[in-house]
């Protein structure tokens, strides 16, 4: 079983992947989801890759996974925003639901094993706020709130690695006076919302915002569990508060492993609808094909902080076409030769991924396979030599399975990233098909040099027309380190 390295928040290091249950394989991965009360955006979606590929690889590498990643379908946004729409929190909750579920799919992000509901679960919060109150980690209002007592867990903290009087409290809509002390945060919310509340029994409420992934957890995955996953804009409060409500409800330690993955800007600014970078996935999947954004995501390791623009996304188109072509030249150059995915390839993977799912290391052993293919096209073809490139693809495929790229038809995508990128280098196909007639005709009555020219021209302005036994062929060029 390959063993892999995680940078774990709690602890600061890197560590190995420790199962509680070594014999069975298995591995519990929780991972926070989204607040369905507007469309899911490129921000939810780097989250969502990432912890898709960390699924895909330790499955790859033969390791049982359950993956539950929950949808936080009652809070504060869903209710202000179903007001401002004249509709109930539980329509436009269900609506953003099949919406996000529509997204994920076209960004090629697989469902998770569980993907429970807040509305759902509403028992199972109950309980183990009654738990907590009977364990005196809790305590209840005269006005039916119920909040947690921060300072009784003698380690909150650990996970940010702030004392608690250093820490803010991470409650909404606190009414003053009610609580014992300024840092305890609500596990139950006094509410009579139609369709955002329920009974308990300390009235008609519904619950505070971490108590909802402690419960949700704790159901799919036990009291205890390897990885727990989220941005790391929800080290505090959000994973603070589930841990210390988990273990004082539990009485056993929550997730082994904690992975944070990084913030996203735009053009060095945080998408903010005010300032109009605001970028939907929907959006985002009208100007670009799916695979550049999951592309610029592996180009960053999932912990560090991305700084997105449409200048990189067009890199990012590029370097897909870059990529596709490679396939389908190897394809052509292998003929009917099939082979086993090449060795080293995949050792070359394995040994970059299993160190904190390294994807920028990833790519750049991907990159390496190409270069190592194109050099072999170059040669004279013999039978081991096509056996070679066959497996180059083969292993390059497989890789791509995991990380979810590369799923196209090589040729068909070829075609269609070429004419995607036209417009943004100002020429059109017709303009590139008469420069190809116009040097054909030059080298036809040998005049080289207006054949160079004509070449020269086109690779200004960025198309690259290359000569093959076929004819005449133009693509778009891709400067990269490839």
């Amino acid at each position: 079983m390959q063993q892999i390295l995680m940078t774990n928040t709690l602890t600061g290091k890197k560590e190995p992947l420790k199962l509680l249950d070594p014999a069975s394989n298995h591995v519990g991965i929780y991972a926070c989801g989204v607040t369905v009360y507007d469309d899911c955006h490129i921000g939810h979606a780097m989250q969502a890759i990432y912890f898709d590929i960390m699924r895909s690889y330790l499955r790859y590498c033969g390791y049982k996974v359950t993956y539950v990643r929950n949808y936080t379908d009652v809070d504060d946004k869903i209710i202000n925003r179903a007001k401002e729409r004249g509709i109930s929190p539980a329509k436009l909750a269900a609506d953003m639901i099949a919406g996000s579920e529509r997204d994920m799919r076209a960004i090629g992000v697989s469902a998770a094993d569980f993907e429970p509901k807040v509305s759902e679960n509403i028992s199972e919060i109950i309980s183990m706020i009654q738990t907590l109150i009977k364990n005196g980690f809790a305590y209840s209002t005269k006005t039916g709130d119920v909040y947690y007592r921060v300072r009784k867990k003698s380690d909150y903290g650990k996970l940010s690695n702030r004392k608690p009087d250093e820490l803010r409290s991470g409650t909404r809509d606190i009414v003053a006076g009610e609580k014992e002390d300024d840092l305890d945060f609500a596990l139950w919310k006094s509410d009579t919302t139609p369709d955002a509340s329920w009974a308990s029994p300390w009235g008609k409420g519904r619950p505070g915002w971490h108590i909802e992934c402690s419960a949700m957890s704790c159901k799919h995955l036990g009291k205890s569990f390897e990885i727990h996953g989220g941005g790391r804009d929800l080290v505090f409060p959000h994973h603070e508060n589930e841990i210390a409500q988990s273990e004082a409800a539990n009485e056993a330690p929550y997730a082994n492993i904690w992975l944070h993955s990084g913030l996203l800007t735009i053009d060095h600014q945080k998408m903010s609808k005010s300032l109009g970078n605001h970028i939907s996935i929907q959006k985002f999947l009208q100007d670009w094909p799916a695979e550049v954004l999951r592309l610029g995501f592996l180009m960053n390791h999932y912990s560090s902080n991305i700084d997105f623009s449409q200048s990189f996304f067009q890199t990012c188109h590029k370097r897909l076409l870059y990529y596709y072509e490679g396939l389908v030249a190897m394809d052509e150059y292998a003929g009917n030769t099939k082979s086993a995915p090449d060795k080293s390839t995949i050792e070359a993977f394995h040994a970059v991924m299993s160190d904190d799912f390294n994807t920028v290391a990833a790519i750049s052993a991907i990159n390496k396979s190409f270069k190592q293919a194109r050099e072999l096209l170059t040669s004279k073809k013999t039978p081991q030599k096509q056996a070679e490139v066959s497996a180059i693809a083969a292993g390059i495929r497989e890789i791509g399975q995991i990380l979810g790229l590369f799923k196209s038809d090589a040729a068909s995508e070829v075609q269609k990233i070429k004419i995607k990128l036209l417009p943004s280098l100002g020429i059109t196909e017709s303009e590139i098909q008469a420069a190809i007639n116009e040097r054909k005709d030059a080298r036809a009555t040998k005049d080289f040099a207006r054949g160079d020219q004509v070449r020269d021209t086109m690779a200004a302005k960025g198309i690259e027309l290359r000569d093959t036994p076929q004819g005449t062929v133009w693509s778009v060029k891709f400067l990269g380190d490839e």
